[in-house]
């Protein structure tokens, strides 16, 4: 998921730290690579596609490249079993993971992932991926936030792809995360109409849709449920084809609002102000990193409906979270979305 490959580069910025003349790669799928990107704590990019991790003859074939490569230092952040199987067969003098049933097979080192709750009120998620830091550094900075790097040159890029797609960049622009990565992860679509219209009316701004081409039909039902007046502020047809466009053009929006997922980490990474719309099965306070009921702001149904949360397992609310979104109520989210306004898009 692209919200744990960015969250994850913190580790690469604390070993720079630590150890400025080391050189360090960055394993991760094709289609994240534009995140990390001119990242400079990130010497090099193994880009590999998914499929590679799905066989066996996958893995050993990406292992002996590895080993091949001769590194010091594994860190395996996913911690699944195909990764934790890489991780044993590139025989890597030290290898770092999450305590779990293979990790002493896996690993050399193996780690409890419990961040300090005293440190990580929130943001639970950054302080799990310092974790993993620990046993090669004395003096963790527990305070690192992701961070995308856009040159100048994509900067202005993104400014003219908004020119062109005739938005007034005097006015106030926000993007909006419409849909989730399915529909556990999607704020019902009348709802989120009904915030969109409230977003527009209050702020008066200009509205441009984050989403994938398979999801094209969704985002225009979401369009034709907003109002008239709404929809005159949104450029539905605005669409940035790949990662690295979206990021140019987002650096260049004034906020970002909608469903909880990759695209608000990236905003938050390029210090875009976010308002996060958590889904019911997820714990907000592992990935609301940097809210400050401010720049950042998050809702949850948690927030309003406590007495939901009494009984049962976050996977036993993913199974009925569709229901559990109908207990929002758009009125929940004004008072919040107001402040969120009135600090950023005023």
């Amino acid at each position: 998921m692209l919200g744990d490959v960015l969250t994850s580069t913190i580790i690469a910025d604390q070993l720079k730290i630590t150890y400025p003349n080391s050189h360090i790669d960055y394993l991760v799928v094709k289609h994240a690579v534009a995140l990390v990107k001119e990242h400079p704590s990130i010497d090099g990019i193994v880009a590999v596609n998914q499929s590679d991790f799905n066989t066996l003859d996958g893995i050993i074939s990406l292992s002996r490249k590895l080993k091949n490569s001769s590194y010091d230092l594994l860190i395996d952040v996913y911690g699944k079993n195909n990764s934790a199987l890489l991780s044993y067969l590139t025989k890597i003098p030290k290898r770092i993971g999450y305590k779990k049933w293979f990790s002493s097979v896996a690993y050399t080192i193996a780690l409890k992932n419990s961040p300090d709750r005293s440190i990580y009120k929130q943001g639970i998620s950054l302080g799990s991926r310092l974790l993993l830091t620990q046993p090669m550094v004395d003096n963790v900075q527990w305070k690192l936030l992701p961070k995308i790097y856009l040159t100048t040159a994509e900067k202005d890029q993104g400014k003219k792809w908004l020119e062109k797609s005739n938005l007034d960049l005097d006015r106030k622009i926000t993007m909006i995360a419409v849909l989730g990565s399915s529909m556990e992860k999607t704020l019902p679509f009348e709802k989120m109409a009904q915030l969109l219209d409230y977003h527009v009316e209050q702020s008066g701004s200009q509205i441009l849709f984050n989403y994938i081409p398979s999801q094209t039909g969704e985002a225009y039902q979401i369009f034709s449920l907003c109002k008239t007046k709404t929809q005159k502020s949104i450029f539905i047809e605005a669409f940035a084809p790949s990662i690295r466009e979206f990021l140019s053009v987002l650096s260049n929006c004034d906020a970002m609002v909608g469903n909880e997922g990759g695209a608000i980490n990236m905003a938050k990474a390029l210090a875009i102000p976010t308002y996060t719309i958590f889904s019911p099965w997820i714990t907000k306070e592992v990935w609301n990193a940097g809210e400050d009921g401010k720049k950042h702001i998050s809702v949850h149904l948690k927030d309003f409906n406590p007495e939901l949360y009494r009984k049962g397992s976050n996977q036993d609310r993913k199974k009925i979270a569709v229901s559990l979104y109908e207990q929002f109520k758009v009125d929940d989210f004004k008072k919040s979305l107001n402040t969120f306004i009135s600090e950023n898009l005023k």
